[in-house]
């Protein structure tokens, strides 16, 4: 969904613990798996790349805030702009809710994230499922 200040937000739940959820978000071949190919690591101040591959390339990032199991904040540089992805997971029972903003995303690449967001999400989704 697009929120009126042109924020993307998602939030999906799934079937697996908190910790199973975060380590797929900060696993780098998890991550590569489900989302893209990348250099990341879980540690504020790191900054490092997304392979989107054509059109897009590559998204230089940066680790803002990480406060784990639960949340974190990355900043992606997208058409030379600064964007935040903010990612917050709670427990929900034994499975957990993961509410997903990217805000600053300029009005010309917006609907892309707002449609790519749940693809990536449902990729999550299956990676859970199969995933180490």
């Amino acid at each position: 969904m697009i929120a009126e200040d042109g924020s993307v937000i998602h939030e999906l739940r799934f079937r697996h613990p908190v910790e199973r959820v975060w380590n797929a978000i900060v696993d780098r071949d998890a991550l590569a798996a489900w989302l893209m190919p990348n250099d990341f690591e879980p540690r504020v101040g790191h900054e490092f790349h997304f392979d989107a591959g054509p059109p897009r390339g590559h998204i230089d990032a940066e680790v803002l805030e990480l406060d784990p199991p639960h949340y974190m904040r990355w900043r992606w540089m997208i058409d030379g702009v600064p964007t935040i992805v903010t990612i917050t997971l709670r427990a929900d029972g034994e499975g957990t809710v993961l509410h997903l903003e990217h805000t600053g995303l300029p009005p010309g690449p917006r609907p892309d994230f707002e449609s790519g967001w749940p693809d990536k999400l449902r990729d999550l989704a299956s990676w859970l499922r199969g995933g180490a």
